[in-house]
């Protein structure tokens, strides 16, 4: 068993860098400089550029701290997200290859941060798709402001701005907590299991959401000396999520996402790392644990079934233990490891065994920090009871 977060704070007691503060801050190290000439100042993106679900990345694509082509690697995403965000490196690593090998081109070890992208090898792989249209591997339901693929034609990447009203109307005094943003996750996760007869988490991207609901608090708050744990506006937030106008008349400019004018990202010293994603998604389970959950719908609205999630993992865990310390975390990277080989399918050997050797040398460092137990056993075929499974919405 993953070891316990020892004092889990109250949800609505957590600041806004998440279950550890952050007490320090210094100007000339979290400043994020935007301005003209410093080499990170907003460009919109070409024709040919990549952009997709993810507002963060799109921002960071946008201003350079990924390549603005939107095809990073696995370094250029940490060191982009690092310098951009506060991002743990060993944690940006493990997202990075996961999305390399399961969305994107292991050979030639790059991802899209939105659609599809011509491989290294051509025609002998397939062409990936990109986190755009990941559905179930990478990206998932139950999405911030974007709808389920299923109910919207297969696009998972608009955003809906009904539901980013929804959000924005939680403020309080204009501002966000991790509270409000735990608060939005539970009312959309039990909007797509009331609506969604295809609603599925599957135990890699089924976290997704929840995390990334985290990743808006504890990577997009602003900094500073009288407040160094962060605070999050309702203008910050719009100018991550390419949204304008006022409140009442909501316009999303696709593809535009900014790091705003005179931010500081959160302190070098308290990255947010895979420890401190586990205890989010720890405070989480504890608060709501229906969101913390693999499973999904069998056909109709309202018939959530979990998965038996002893079965899957040969009883290293189950039901209960899947929602302590580290371990729903740890669970996920594990699943996303052991479906890795199947991905390779058709490669050489040589190069898928490369390709494991990266996948592990960036996968373990995090299961390691997390103190995962061992998972010798994953038993993919439980999950084929679910029709929303198999659903896999094609690039047009």
């Amino acid at each position: 068993m993953a070891r316990q977060i020892p004092n889990l704070p109250l949800s609505e007691n957590e600041g806004n860098s998440g279950p550890i503060d952050s007490t320090t801050f210094s100007a000339s190290e979290q400043y994020v400089n935007v301005k003209s000439g410093s080499g990170h100042d907003y460009r919109a993106p070409g024709a040919n550029d990549r952009r997709g679900p993810c507002p963060g990345l799109n921002a960071a694509a946008n201003h350079a701290f990924l390549p603005r082509n939107g095809l990073p690697t696995i370094q250029q995403t940490v060191d982009g997200l690092a310098a951009a965000y506060g991002f743990g490196q060993e944690f940006a690593a493990a997202l990075a290859v996961v999305a390399v090998t399961l969305t994107g081109d292991p050979v030639g070890q790059k991802w899209s941060i939105g659609g599809p992208f011509t491989p290294v090898l051509g025609g002998l792989t397939s062409t990936p798709g990109g986190i755009s249209y990941s559905h179930n591997t990478y990206e998932s339901d139950a999405s911030i402001v974007r709808q389920d693929a299923y109910l919207n034609n297969g696009d998972a990447v608009s955003v809906i701005l009904s539901r980013f009203q929804s959000l924005l109307s939680k403020a309080v005094d204009n501002e966000f907590t991790i509270d409000i943003l735990r608060q939005h996750n539970k009312q959309w996760h039990d909007y797509s299991v009331s609506n969604n007869p295809y609603f599925f988490q599957a135990p890699f991207a089924g976290l997704v959401p929840p995390i990334a609901h985290h990743f808006v608090i504890n990577l997009m708050s602003n900094h500073s000396a009288a407040r160094p744990n962060g605070f999050l506006t309702k203008e910050v937030l719009k100018s991550f999520f390419a949204i304008s106008g006022p409140d009442n008349a909501l316009v999303w400019n696709p593809g535009q996402e900014r790091i705003p004018d005179n931010w500081y990202r959160r302190p070098s010293s308290n990255p947010y790392d895979a420890a401190r994603a586990g205890a989010d998604v720890a405070i989480l389970a504890t608060r709501f644990p229906s969101v913390v959950r693999f499973g999904g719908n069998t056909g109709t609205v309202n018939s959530f079934t979990g998965v038996n999630v002893g079965d899957v993992t040969g009883g290293v865990y189950n039901a209960q233990t899947l929602l302590q310390g580290n371990n729903a975390l740890c669970f996920a990277f594990q699943a996303a490891k052991q479906a890795v080989p199947s991905a390779l399918e058709g490669l050489l050997g040589s190069v898928v065994s490369g390709i494991l050797t990266l996948v592990n040398n960036n996968i373990d460092p995090v299961l390691g920090a997390l103190n995962c137990p061992a998972l010798t056993t994953f038993n993919q075929s439980a999950f084929n009871q679910y029709p929303g499974a198999g659903y896999k919405p094609a690039p047009p």
